[in-house]
């Protein structure tokens, strides 16, 4: 049945969307590449997902990401890079990417402002034909014992470009951060095929919105500073013919994080398909640094998918807040703004 399937896929263009992190407020550049440089510092982050784990072909994805802002050079948000791989179906096909990400900065104020980013990448799909289980290796009492006669079509893997852009629109008023954010990705719809056929990759569509609202730091007994911050937000994709909607809500007390969100794989806010669990832990390493660590559980709630079992995510983040590009000592620019969108808000 698998080959059956991968080789109908290597000779009709079958569409199926981008794998989706669970936890892409943890992922933010994978989504949108404006996020490059968004705050100042250098941003690293690793992020792994294993996707239905009941399968015996299950989805595992990973990626990492690095961006850094320097506000030096007028009219500069940042640059970046990212790379990803995901396997799927026991190892048969698997897809890496690596991209560059700059993005561009205009300061409207020193409570709002415009960034866009974009992505040149490179995108590589292959098939494991020795993966593959034909029907003439099985014996019907003792199984996969005999080799296959099928011959391996003479095929390289995919290599093709890609590009993606994005922008977004963020404002602080009081203690309220708003992000307003809409990307662009696959914009060329590169052809993916594996052999002679055009199959090509479609275009997807991310819009994506949230409120990091910050309450004043409390004193807790004796005397211990509390600090309470929570981020609902709601993220919508569409490529092909699918859809997918994720709305949910983020809360920090005191260096610990939570989380739940509901998914839903159509357009349609009745009813929802998964729920996302998310906990996770803020780490100082000192002042101007620190580790997030978070683990999400995606739980299916769906008749139709329950047989798939669940997702399981970790997502690891070091930010360091004063590391730049440039010197400011050896370069200043005609305007700076002390703009409080400066500090990574959550």
């Amino acid at each position: 049945m698998s080959a059956v399937f991968l080789l109908l896929s290597a000779f009709y263009p079958l569409y199926a969307q981008d794998i989706t992190f669970s936890q892409f407020f943890n992922n933010p550049t994978y989504y949108n590449p404006a996020y490059v440089g968004l705050t100042t510092g250098l941003k690293i982050r690793f992020d792994g997902r294993r996707q239905w784990t009941s399968l015996p072909g299950d989805y595992k994805a990973y990626s990492f990401s690095a961006d850094i802002a320097d506000r030096n050079i007028p009219g500069a948000g940042g640059i970046g890079i990212i790379a990803s791989s995901v396997t799927e179906g026991v190892g048969m096909l698997q897809t890496t990417t690596f991209g560059f990400m700059p993005s561009v900065r205009i300061q409207i104020n020193g409570f709002s402002l415009l960034q866009f980013g974009a992505l040149i990448s490179v995108m590589s799909r292959q098939v494991k034909w020795e993966n593959l289980v034909f029907s003439d290796q099985l014996d019907p009492r003792l199984g996969n014992i005999s080799p296959s006669s099928f011959s391996y079509p003479d095929s390289k893997p995919a290599v093709f470009p890609d590009f993606s852009i994005g922008g977004i629109y963020q404002l602080k008023i009081n203690n309220v951060t708003g992000t307003f954010g809409l990307a662009v990705h696959h914009i060329t719809e590169p052809d993916q095929s594996f052999l002679q056929d055009i199959s090509p990759l479609p275009r997807k569509w991310v819009a994506h919105m949230d409120f990091i609202i910050d309450f004043k730091k409390n004193r807790g007994y004796y005397g211990r500073a509390r600090e309470f911050k929570i981020d609902p937000g709601i993220l919508y994709q569409s490529q092909a013919d699918m859809d997918l909607l994720a709305i949910g809500i983020n809360a920090y007390v005191s260096n610990v994080y939570f989380g739940a969100w509901f998914r839903n794989e159509v357009f349609n806010t009745s009813s929802f398909t998964t729920l996302v669990w998310m906990v996770g832990l803020n780490i100082p390493l000192n002042n101007i640094s620190r580790m997030k660590v978070m683990y999400s559980f995606d739980m299916n709630t769906s008749r139709n998918t329950n047989f798939t079992g669940p997702s399981h995510e970790i997502s690891l983040t070091f930010a360091f807040d004063k590391i730049r590009i440039i010197n400011p000592n050896r370069m200043r620019s005609k305007k700076r703004w002390h703009s409080p969108l400066e500090c990574s808000p959550f």
